[in-house]
């Protein structure tokens, strides 16, 4: 099983894309949205954030994988290697995408297990979410055999 946490209030550019994947994946993937603070400065949101989301984070004994900026670049490839490692290990995948302001990964370091990068560029959240979504998918179509990833 994977769970994603995701601080949004919505998806509206890239609902349609999103929408598909969920079908595709609701077997296998569990979303949790979690609203976003709003009414501070950067500094104040971020840290309420990622207090919110460390406290979803310690309360689970699962394989923790958060994106994050500064986090380590993979392929594909290497990527369905870490979930198909963790679910033969009966682990299950948490994975967490912070809100625009990001979050304090400093403070995140003991409640995570790894730090994932999507490449160098700044996304939009919402489009970093359907890149993710994607990714597991086509992790789970390469773990198929389907001609899905070529």
């Amino acid at each position: 099983m994977i769970k994603i946490y995701i601080f949004a209030d919505s998806h509206k550019h890239f609902s349609s894309a999103v929408d598909e994947y969920k079908k595709r994946l609701w077997k296998q993937v569990e979303i949790i949205e979690l609203k976003p603070v709003k009414k501070w400065i950067p500094e104040q949101i971020i840290s309420a954030e990622t207090k919110i989301l460390r406290e979803k984070l310690d309360a689970q004994q699962w394989y923790k994988i958060i994106l994050s900026p500064t986090g380590k670049n993979i392929s594909t490839e290497k990527f369905r290697d870490i979930i198909e490692t963790q679910k033969n290990s009966w682990n299950n995948i948490i994975l967490a995408i912070g809100w625009a302001n990001g979050l304090d990964y400093w403070l995140l370091k003991n409640s995570i297990d790894f730090e994932l990068s999507l490449g160098h560029m700044i996304l939009p959240h919402s489009l970093a979410f359907t890149l993710l979504l994607e990714q597991i998918y086509r992790c789970s179509e390469i773990e198929r055999g389907s001609s899905y990833h070529k």
